[in-house]
């Protein structure tokens, strides 16, 4: 299903700019909305302000797909930056779903996180149908609840919403693998607490292609973006570490983590969420590096052992 016309809010981040070249390779066509402060870029673009009154006309498209947000990770959760992290996801997804449901705009893909489950402990985080799991603790956890319900108005205008609740992407450009493969390159890597957190990666390619399904297809509501075999954190390091190869002897405490990262710990380096791709498997979709191992190899385009 190509030559449709698809509008992308946060094209320019790891994955929006990974769906965007998807789409267009295949013959879509592909327009950014960006924001009137940001540079221009190349290609069809609309500006908007996502905080504004007036809401961006999307009147003719097939498709809006929102991967708007500032990044989780990296810096301390101060009251500031928890308003940043709200406001750069709702703002936009209020504007985005009104926009949708005026325009009759038949898809709405929205993002989202597996930080919706909270610390799910050793339970399966599934995605859809009667065990589907409910949303879980903590500042995280209701931020990617409130993110999601900011589409009802799409839905509520008979648009189909997909919540695309993604893991960890697996890349070279961005994301969990660069710093953590600094890391073990000078064999800091290893064991973040006890290491038996379950962490839910997916490869930057099946990434893509799982949106590009979605698109394509019947799925709505909640979908897990992630791969078939999350891993607790222990092994991942492993994992890294030998493709790497270098050792990954150290083991951080929980204490210590909690100390340098603050509430981000809890939520985020010592929370476990063994998300499963329930809905994506049942709606038949293959997964090209379905091990971790292989999705490795892949985000640096080399063989295994050799990075």
């Amino acid at each position: 299903m190509a030559d449709r016309s698809i509008a992308i809010a946060g094209s320019s981040g790891l994955i929006g700019t990974a769906v965007s070249e998807a789409l267009t390779a295949r013959g879509d066509a592909v327009v950014r909305l960006v924001r009137y402060d940001s540079p221009s870029g190349t290609g069809k673009s609309i500006r908007w302000d996502p905080e504004g009154p007036e809401r961006p006309d999307l009147t003719g498209f097939d498709a809006v797909i929102d991967f708007c947000g500032a990044p989780i990770a990296g810096q301390r959760w101060t009251g500031a930056v928890k308003q940043e992290l709200r406001d750069s996801r709702l703002a936009p997804t209020l504007a985005l779903a009104d926009a949708v449901a005026a325009a009759r705009v038949p898809v709405f893909l929205n993002a989202s996180a597996v930080g919706f489950y909270g610390d799910a402990g050793e339970g399966v985080c599934i995605d859809s149908g009667v065990d589907a799991t409910p949303n879980g603790d903590g500042f995280l956890a209701e931020l990617c609840l409130d993110w999601e319900e900011a589409t009802a108005a799409a839905s509520d205008a008979g648009t189909r919403v997909a919540k695309l609740r993604f893991g960890h992407v697996l890349s070279a450009s961005g994301g969990l693998l660069p710093p953590m493969r600094r890391l073990h390159r000078f064999a800091l890597g290893g064991r973040i607490g006890s290491g038996h957190q379950y962490l839910p990666w997916i490869a930057i390619d099946d990434a893509a292609r799982a949106v590009l399904h979605v698109l394509d297809g019947n799925l709505s509501g909640p979908i897990n973006v992630t791969g078939p075999d999350p891993v607790r954190q222990a092994a991942f390091s492993d994992a890294l570490a030998r493709f790497v190869g270098r050792p990954a002897p150290w083991v951080v405490p929980r204490t210590v983590v909690r100390l340098a990262a603050g509430e981000i710990a809890d939520e985020g380096l010592l929370a476990s969420q063994r998300a499963v791709p329930k809905a994506l498997r049942d709606d038949g979709f293959h997964f090209a590096y379905p091990r971790l191992d292989a999705a490795l190899a892949a985000a640096f385009d080399a063989p295994y052992g050799r990075a």
